[in-house]
C-alpha cells in the first residue's frame, strides 16, 4: 500500500440523512464488518463514527453522522452539532441518503438547505431501493431531488443489505477524494477504542428489546474492561435511566429482561470484539441526563469547560 501525495488518495466522506435512512447499515456494508450499531428505530447512532477503508492507492474515511433532526433536548443538540461539524468542516464529500421507499422530501428541507451550502462535491444515494418495484418511482424521485439539490455531482441506487450498489460506490468515492496521504496508520479500521463499541453494541441491543421513550432514555457507560485473559475477558457496564419507572422495565420480571440483553449483547461484542466476554449489567438512575451537562460532558458528548 503506497502512501506517496502524488498517487494516493485519501479523505473524509461523510454519511448524511434523517434518522432511519440507512447510514449505518450502509457503513457496515461499506466497512464488510458490524462497525456501526444498527436496529429498525430511528436516532440509534449518537455519536459520528469512523470506518476507515483502504486498498492500494486509497484511504477512504467514512463518518457516520447521527440523523439529522430539530434538537428537542441537550442530548439532540450534540448530536446535530456532529452533523454540523462532519457536513461543514470535516467532509472532502457528502454522501446524502434518502430512504427511497419513504422519502418523505418536506422533511429534508432543513438538510437540503445545509447540504446545498456545502463546497465539496454532493453525492445523492437512494437506499432501500429493493423496497421500490417501479424504477420509474425513482428516476421520478431522482429528478424532484436534483430539482431542490442542483449542486448533486452523482447518484447512486443502493440497497445495502444486498450489497446492491455497495461497490460501484465505494469506487467512486475512492476516485472522488484528493492526493493525500493517509490519515491513519495501514490497517487500522476506526477511531474509537473497543470499550467504545462495547458500550455502542450495549445500546444497540437495548433499542432492539425495549419499546416507546425507554432506549432513547438510556446512557450505557463502561465502567470496567478487562481484555487479553482468555474466557476471563470480563466487562462491567452501567445502564444510566432517567426516571425509577424505567429501571423495573430495563430489569424485568425476575431479571428476565436484562439477562436477555446480557446474552444478546455478550454475543454482539464478541463477534465484534473475536473473542468472548463476560457481561455484567447494572442499572442506575441519573436524573434527567440528556438535558444535565454534567452528565452529557461525562459520557463525551460536549467538552467540559475546565
Amino acid at each position: 500500500m503506497t502512501t506517496q501525495t502524488e498517487n494516493f488518495h485519501s479523505g473524509f466522506a461523510v454519511l448524511s440523512g434523517l434518522p432511519n435512512a440507512g447510514k449505518s447499515t450502509l457503513l457496515n456494508a461499506l466497512a464488510g464488518g458490524l462497525l456501526s450499531p444498527v436496529t429498525d428505530k430511528p436516532q440509534t447512532t449518537r455519536q459520528n463514527i469512523l470506518a476507515i477503508i483502504e486498498g492500494d492507492d486509497f484511504q477512504v474515511v467514512f463518518v457516520d453522522t447521527p440523523g439529522f433532526l430539530r434538537p428537542r433536548y441537550k442530548l439532540q443538540q450534540t448530536m446535530a452539532a456532529c452533523v454540523d461539524r462532519a457536513v461543514g468542516e470535516d467532509a472532502d464529500l457528502v454522501l446524502l441518503l434518502i430512504d427511497a421507499s419513504a422519502p418523505d422530501l418536506p422533511a429534508h428541507a432543513d438538510l437540503f438547505k445545509k447540504i446545498s451550502q456545502v463546497f465539496c462535491p454532493v453525492y445523492l444515494v437512494l437506499t432501500k431501493t429493493d423496497l421500490v418495484k417501479e424504477k420509474s418511482s425513482l428516476e421520478n424521485l431522482e429528478k424532484e431531488i436534483k430539482q431542490a439539490l442542483p449542486n448533486l455531482s452523482r447518484v447512486f441506487y443502493v440497497c445495502a443489505p444486498r450489497k446492491d450498489g455497495v461497490e460501484e460506490l465505494k469506487t467512486a468515492v475512492a476516485k472522488a477524494m484528493p492526493c493525500s496521504p493517509a490519515y491513519f496508520p495501514p490497517g487500522q479500521w476506526t477511531d474509537r477504542w473497543e470499550r467504545f463499541y462495547a458500550a455502542e453494541f450495549i445500546r444497540e441491543q437495548i433499542f432492539k428489546l425495549y419499546q416507546k421513550e425507554i432506549p432513547y432514555s438510556t446512557q450505557v457507560e463502561i465502567e470496567k474492561f478487562t481484555e487479553d485473559l482468555g474466557d476471563k475477558n470480563f466487562i462491567r457496564a452501567i445502564i444510566h435511566v432517567e426516571r425509577e419507572s424505567q429501571k423495573p422495565i430495563i430489569i424485568g420480571k425476575g431479571g428476565s429482561a436484562i439477562a436477555q440483553l446480557r446474552k444478546n449483547a455478550q454475543k454482539r461484542i464478541a463477534e465484534f470484539l473475536g473473542a468472548p466476554y463476560r457481561l455484567e449489567l447494572q442499572v442506575v438512575v441519573s436524573p434527567d441526563w440528556r438535558n444535565d451537562r454534567k452528565w452529557l460532558e461525562k459520557f463525551g458528548y460536549i467538552e467540559s469547560d475546565k
